[in-house]
This record gives structure tokens, sequence and C-alpha cells, in this order.
């Protein structure tokens, strides 16, 4: 009787070049954002750094005292020679110690296209040291 083993196979693949599963893929980024919310009769505020970002959500160092599923207003300054994007309604998706990530629900065709533009130049500058993010096409 043959028994069949699923065979074992070493990884050789960098981690960064693995597939995330996350619908968007993020970039690394490293530009300052400022948020603000309301938890209840509390005023949330905060600044940090954008740590990466997606068309649907951006990773933030930075402490928060929201709560998970709160929502906040962000100021994002990308450096790009316009004015700071603001995006309101956004949804804190997880939290940490010293960061936290939110989802981006709804953006304008505006907004989406200029974090898209965002997205690229960091993706093309990120291309020339060795920690690429993978990219899923749908």
């Amino acid at each position: 009787m043959k028994l069949n083993h699923p065979s074992l196979k070493v990884n050789t693949q960098k981690a960064h070049s693995l597939l995330d599963r996350r619908y968007a893929e993020r970039v690394p980024i490293g530009y300052r954002v400022s948020y603000s919310g309301a938890e209840g009769a509390r005023i949330v505020k905060g600044e940090g750094l954008l740590k990466d970002l997606s068309k649907t959500g951006c990773k933030i160092l930075g402490a928060t005292t929201s709560s998970l599923g709160s929502s906040l207003t962000l100021l994002l300054d990308f450096e790009d020679g316009q004015a700071p994007m603001r995006l309101t309604d956004v949804i804190v998706s997880w939290i940490a110690r010293d960061s936290f990530a939110v989802r981006f629900p709804k953006l304008s065709a505006d907004e989406r296209r200029r974090v898209q533009e965002v997205i690229w130049k960091n993706v093309s500058l990120s291309s020339l040291d060795d920690q690429r993010t993978a990219f899923r096409i749908v």
C-alpha cells in the first residue's frame, strides 16, 4: 500500500515577494498625517506618520484613543505640491499600542485618483530598493 505524503517545499522567495491576501496591496510610505474625530462627547485629535497606503486604507504610526469602528477625519500631506488631502468618515479598523489602521469606505473619483497617483509614485520609488509590494490584478 502506497501512502501519499504531501511534499514539503522550501520557500526560496523573499518575504516581500509573496502575494499578500489583502484586497488592495499597500505601499511603504512616509508622509505626515493629522487626524480628528469624536468619541461621544470627547474630541480625539492627533498627528502621526503615514506608514503605508492603499486605495482602500492606510496604517498610521501614532497613538489614538479612538475605538474600533469609530469614524475619523484625516488630513494627509502627500508633499505633492497640492493642498493636504482631507478624507472624512474613515473607519478605524485596527489598533495597536503605537499605530492604527483605517479603511476608506468612500472616496470621490478625484480622491481615488490622487491616492492612486501617490501609490504609483511610491511603488516606482520602492522598486529601487528591495522592499517592493506584490500587486493583485483584479
